[in-house]
């Protein structure tokens, strides 16, 4: 073996077998859900009386699905006299007057609504939702993002699970009002339900720590009011509030069976920022908490969930350098292919992760209820597409590391009518390296089917459409010649 065959042993090695442990706690992840599945929390206790409830809707330039949200939650099962509704609005645009008309309309109708404008966007979101909370005190608070639709059920099945007092928050599980809109929304599907039906069901239901998740769940106001209230030192105000909340106590119940339809990011652009701000947020929490979570008084399991779920998208560091050097590797492997080591070594890494993506996918649909073949077929395209959120996902983690702020950027909402007036920034240099992974995959995957190793050439070409599917959009709309202005009709002649 030569000296850079050592050298890329000496980096792969270790590389491949972290990555792997993110595919054991995936299996882990699995093996506990199919054991606990069953287990669906009820209320503990009785509420003399419904509860007064307030219900926050912030928005951001999103007059499209205004009417929309505000139009759901009024239209809840829940005793008008005990409930409040807060439109939170920084809007730039037209959203302000869209929203002020609906307002009126609710008040007329006898609800109890404010349309609250700030001077200044401090804070984005968690500010918005802070100031609310300072002009009311009603004893819970429901947080739906624009985007959402809750069911008018939503309360009536929520608020009993505050009966027992340690109770701080309950969580439905986001379904989807544009999941066959095109390929990005039904790819996009997947890994949500996963993240829902598997992760939070099974961290819930083991007693692990899981987190709000920003919109479609109520929170009772005393446990926000301990954890400190809303802070935007994070991107992800959601998950840091529900991580200083756990470690002081609270207990979380997530509603498997309780959906709120919401709509996924339509473009390539949108879903990245949206992928970025999550990746970010997580990272920063685990940067700023981690001595924290490590100290606090919670089982050593609970300790490690947190940190793999808080660290998770690190996974995309170890794949990144593992992308980077799978060309040198195939063309130096040829010599030792086939030694006991490097299949172990290939068992053990990349093929375990497989081996739980597509169990813990498949498990997922089925349990959500949409496991059909056509949408088994889509499975590997999920595959590449997840894998593919490498440079997205390494560029958020890098940025927290190095503490660069940036800021809030709210994920584009289209409602239902496309809405060209705000989009996600199109980051060229970003889309750029996309699409040169995905070229440099194919380039390897020719190289390895040269050289007779057919095994590997799925995966590889998998990878490369799921970097291309991201990058190719972007630089599409960044460099396509813009539509020729519409000439004016000539002017009729009118005859004398």
């Amino acid at each position: 073996m030569t000296a850079f065959q050592i050298a890329l042993l000496a980096l792969s090695v270790p590389l491949t077998c972290l990555l792997a442990c993110y595919g054991l706690h995936r299996v882990h992840l699995l093996w506990a859900y199919l054991k606990r599945r069953n287990d669906n929390p009820v209320p503990e206790g009785e509420l003399a009386d419904w509860p007064t409830v307030l219900v926050q809707v912030p928005v951001f330039n999103e007059g499209r699905v205004v009417r929309r949200v505000l139009e759901a939650v009024a239209a809840f099962d829940y005793p008008k006299d005990r409930l409040s509704i807060q439109l939170l609005d920084d809007s730039t645009d037209d959203t302000p007057r869209i929203g002020a008309r609906v307002c009126r309309e609710l008040l007329a109708r006898g609800f109890r609504i404010e349309h609250l404008r700030r001077t200044d966007r401090s804070g984005f979101k968690a500010g918005a939702l802070a100031e609310g909370l300072l002009r009311d005190d009603s004893e819970f608070v429901a947080i739906f993002d624009a985007d959402f639709v809750p069911e008018p059920d939503f309360l009536k099945r929520t608020v009993p699970y505050f009966a027992k007092p340690s109770v701080g928050l309950v969580q439905a599980r986001w379904d989807h009002l544009n999941m066959e809109e095109n390929l990005l929304t039904r790819l996009q599907s997947f890994l949500i339900d996963g993240h829902f039906v598997m992760e939070s069901t099974t961290r819930n239901r083991t007693g692990r720590f899981f987190n709000f998740n920003g919109t479609g769940g109520i929170w009772r106001r005393s446990c926000i009011d301990d954890a400190g209230g809303w802070s935007s030192r994070a991107g992800a105000e959601d998950a840091g509030i529900s991580l200083r909340a756990y470690l002081k106590g609270w207990k979380f119940v997530f509603l498997r069976d309780l959906t709120v339809p919401a709509e996924l990011p339509a473009d390539a652009a949108a879903y990245k920022s949206q992928q970025h701000r999550w990746a970010k947020g997580y990272t920063e929490i685990l940067k700023a908490h981690l001595p924290t979570i490590w100290r606090a008084p919670l089982p050593f399991m609970t300790k490690v969930e947190a940190t793999l779920m808080l660290s998770n998208h690190f996974a995309f560091l170890l794949f990144g350098v593992l992308t980077i050097l799978h060309l040198p590797i195939v063309l130096v492997r040829a010599g030792w292919h086939a030694s006991p080591f490097v299949v172990f070594l290939d068992v053990l890494g990349l093929n375990l992760v497989l081996f739980a993506f597509f169990a813990f996918y498949v498990v997922s649909q089925r349990e959500a209820g949409r496991l059909t073949w056509k949408r088994l077929a889509h499975v590997p395209l999920v595959l590449g597409l997840g894998m593919a959120l490498m440079v997205n996902s390494c560029r958020a983690v890098l940025e927290a590391l190095f503490g660069l702020k940036t800021g809030f950027v709210r994920t584009p909402k289209e409602g239902d009518r496309p809405d060209p007036s705000y989009k996600a920034r199109a980051a060229v240099i970003q889309a750029l390296t996309e699409v040169s992974f995905g070229l440099y995959l194919i380039v390897s995957t020719v190289v390895l089917v040269a050289r007779g190793h057919w095994l590997g050439a799925p995966l590889n070409l998998l990878v490369a459409f799921g970097f291309l599917f991201l990058g190719l959009p972007v630089l599409k709309r960044q460099w396509a010649p813009a539509p020729a202005p519409r000439a004016e009709p000539a002017p009729k002649t009118v005859g004398v």
